[in-house]
């Protein structure tokens, strides 16, 4: 029996170095997964974790700012050896993990639920896992969307195995072109399609789960066709008439156009009670810069002066990185960012200023409405995400042109 143990787990091992994605810098394809997972189920860490020979490697960690850990006091090498989720209401009364360092010392687990992700031949490859630091239940429902999104990872990984069997096969550009324009004309209207019942329903609370099964539908054959589309043209580049890279670029267009609207609708995630504590603007801001992708020619200015505020750290930061994201896009990548604070006895007033275009006088009034873009590419549903944040903290979020400046106004809390 044990001689069977040790050959699965070195087909295992090798099952996880052949899919080439261990040490590989961060993407936002994961992280996206992992921030979700942070709102979805309120807690301070979410990671997908994969379980080397000598060592747990995340590929993306939300809250935690370690990037691997020893196996011998890894959650996740326990996980993996089961088939459903494995989850614990409070570590310090496990015997398995009582006495674990992580446990005892940083970060303090105390609860643990992480589902395993398989490769496509069905290896265990590591898990998705959410953390927190005080002990908790673990429902039903929980576990229906934990298993969901763990599903999300596995549909990722089985992208990188395209991407690497893609690079072995060539197609005729003209012939796969006209059947991806066609499956593009149809994700596009199935995304507005889902968008619009969303909006008619009005439930908010739904959306989140509704992200699951979009990315689901939609986003591993939209990585399929963008995946085909980059293989065609490095295969077919030398024989490409004017012509032919002219229509090639329409559809690069095209996956972009449904790739900035799936996007916007998996940062639609469902409201959640606000958890409030005391923070730092400038930890706050910390947190939300370190895992965006800021090019070098965007200038970012940080306030000089920093204070205390009181909010639910996560949702804050979400509306920080949105915005600078915002302010990125607008400037097509190049300007500046100005971020500024003020304290007063009443409040306390965060602005983010860009050195963008503008925003056109008759959309100003709309901005923050939901489902509301002039940009061809997106849903609108950023800001208003915004919007409802700021507002559950009993504060407001405004905008001002001339230079194109939100602004922040959270009032004080005891």
């Amino acid at each position: 029996m044990g001689s069977v143990l040790n050959v699965a787990e070195f087909d295992r091992i090798r099952a996880l170095h052949n899919l080439k994605i261990l040490d590989t810098p961060p993407e936002e394809r994961f992280d996206r997964i992992t921030k979700i997972a942070q709102i979805m189920f309120d807690v301070p860490i979410a990671l997908v974790s994969l379980v080397d020979e000598n060592r747990q490697w995340f590929k993306s960690c939300a809250g935690l700012s370690v990037k691997e850990t020893p196996r011998s006091m890894s959650f996740c090498s326990h996980a993996i050896l089961n088939e459903d989720v494995m989850f614990i209401s409070d570590a310090t009364n496990d015997k398995r993990f009582s006495n674990n360092p992580l446990v005892t010392g940083e970060p303090h687990i105390r609860f643990y639920a992480g589902k395993p992700i398989r490769d496509p031949d069905g290896k265990k490859l590591g898990t998705l896992c959410i953390i927190d630091t005080k002990p908790r239940l673990f429902s039903r429902a929980d576990k229906s969307v934990l298993i969901d999104l763990a599903n999300w990872v596995e549909s990722e990984f089985k992208n990188t195995v395209l991407t690497n069997s893609l690079k072995n096969t060539a197609q005729d550009l003209e012939l796969a072109q006209q059947d991806l324009l066609k499956q593009n004309e149809h994700l596009a209207e199935k995304v507005k399609e889902k968008t619009e019942q969303l909006l008619k329903n009005d439930r908010l609370s739904t959306i989140g789960s509704m992200a699951s099964r979009i990315a689901h539908d939609i986003r591993n054959p939209l990585s399929v066709i963008q995946m085909s589309s980059d293989f065609l043209k490095i295969t077919l580049e030398k024989n490409m008439d004017d012509k032919m890279k002219n229509q090639w670029t329409s559809l690069q267009n095209s996956i972009l156009e449904i790739n900035h609207i799936i996007e916007d609708v998996l940062n639609y995630a469902k409201t959640t009670e606000i958890n409030l504590e005391f923070f730092y603007v400038s930890e706050l801001l910390k947190n939300s810069i370190q895992n965006m992708n800021i090019p070098k020619t965007v200038n970012l200015i940080l306030p000089e002066v920093d204070s205390k505020i009181k909010c639910d750290s996560r949702k804050i930061q979400a509306v920080f990185s949105n915005l600078i994201t915002n302010s990125i896009q607008v400037m097509n990548a190049s300007g500046q960012i100005i971020i500024k604070l003020v304290d007063t006895p009443e409040k306390i007033s965060i602005s983010f200023e860009d050195s963008g275009p503008g925003i056109p006088d008759d959309v100003l009034p709309r901005i923050f409405d939901h489902l509301f873009t002039t940009k061809p590419e997106g849903t609108g549903l950023g800001l208003g995400i915004c919007k409802s944040i700021i507002e559950q903290h009993d504060g407001i979020i405004s905008v001002k042109n001339n230079p194109t400046t939100f602004t922040i106004e959270l009032p004080k809390l005891q």
